[in-house]
């Protein structure tokens, strides 16, 4: 919608003017006035889709004159690139809710307020240069036996409140993702794995399912750290991480469940698939190369335990085996990947 040149005052007519019993004048506002005295962009139909009002907010917002618009079938012009029905006309349809789902599906509601009325939002592209929101309501318009002869569309832009709601709901998902995600591997953290491991427990034992749960550790990760500092081992961190990242399944999560340890939620698999997505990663760990401050190479190796869901696991007992397998295969020489034997 663009501006269009300020309208003057509408001048009194004999038909606004009444004298009442007492021979004192009174005013007498017949509804074309009233719409056109809103401040609320409105427009009114009748049973043909005929335009009959167009007040003085909607000619300013859109650009088109009264005189243009009252009596042709053009109430779309302001609002789409072509021609197709408003709101207003959808309810004038013998079966509005088949029509308003084609149209605004998932975007409409009926209204609290007026009867056989209905409001919703939309994006309109072709509003101005870079669109517009708009809040829109329709109202059937009836006569003294309740036919519905017409309808009238009230129009409100709302851009300002929802790039409000779209920047609030952009900053809950930021919360989100940084109370979920651990900063340095960009895995998940341990916080989100007690609610996924609950959840992924309880779905694989409703459908009968199966799930495995590795939990490694990088060997001798703290001699690494005293050795070459923790900005190197932050990165030998990353890399496993991105390693874990380049492995998984879309259906399996990686976890940094603290400092040098990681948990890989795996659902519907067993744990001998488990176990070769497993050497997978730890191939290509203890295949990288890492270079020292000195230029020294260095390789290092990463060790992990596995196991599988059972009938009567919650989420600590599952845990514990994989932690219980890791500890025996960090007892076994490290460098190693167990499957639970308990």
């Amino acid at each position: 919608m663009s501006p269009s040149p300020k309208a003057h005052p509408t001048a009194q007519t004999p038909e606004t003017l009444d004298t009442s019993r007492d021979g004192q004048d009174t005013f007498v506002i017949t509804p074309e006035e009233l719409i056109n005295k809103l401040a609320i962009p409105t427009f009114a139909i009748n049973s043909d889709h005929v335009i009959t009002h167009w007040n003085l907010a909607l000619a300013r917002a859109s650009g088109l004159p009264a005189d243009e618009m009252i009596g042709t079938q053009h109430q779309w012009m302001p609002f789409y690139s072509h021609q197709r029905p408003t709101l207003a006309d959808l309810i004038l349809e013998p079966s509005p809710k088949e029509m308003l789902d084609k149209h605004y599906l998932g975007k409409y509601k009926p209204s609290d307020l007026i009867e056989g009325a209905y409001m919703a939002e939309d994006f309109f592209p072709d509003i101005g240069k870079a669109g517009e929101w708009l809040s829109f309501t329709a109202a059937p318009l009836l006569d003294g036996q309740h036919n519905i002869v017409g309808a009238i569309e009230t129009l409100v832009i709302i851009s300002e409140r929802k790039h409000a709601e779209q920047e609030l709901i952009a900053r809950e998902k930021r919360y989100r993702q940084l109370s979920q995600i651990d900063d340095l591997t960009r895995l998940f953290n341990a916080r989100q794995l007690r609610r996924e491991l609950s959840r992924h427990i309880e779905l694989c034992k409703r459908y009968d399912q199966p799930l495995s749960l590795v939990m490694m550790d990088l060997d001798r990760f703290k001699q690494v750290n005293d050795t070459w500092g923790h900005l190197f081992g932050d990165k030998v961190l990353k890399t496993f991480a991105d390693i874990i990242h380049r492995n998984l399944r879309t259906s399996d999560e990686g976890y940094r469940y603290g400092g040098e340890e990681f948990i890989l939620l795996m659902p519907f698999i067993d744990e001998q698939a488990a176990l070769q997505a497993t050497e997978r990663i730890h191939a290509g760990f203890c295949n990288t190369t890492f270079i020292t401050e000195d230029g020294s190479e260095l390789q290092l190796t990463v060790s992990g335990g596995i196991t599988r869901l059972r009938p009567d696991d919650d989420y600590d007992t599952l845990l514990g085996r994989a932690d219980a397998a890791l500890y025996e295969a960090k007892n076994s020489g490290r460098n190693t990947i167990l499957i639970s034997r308990q």
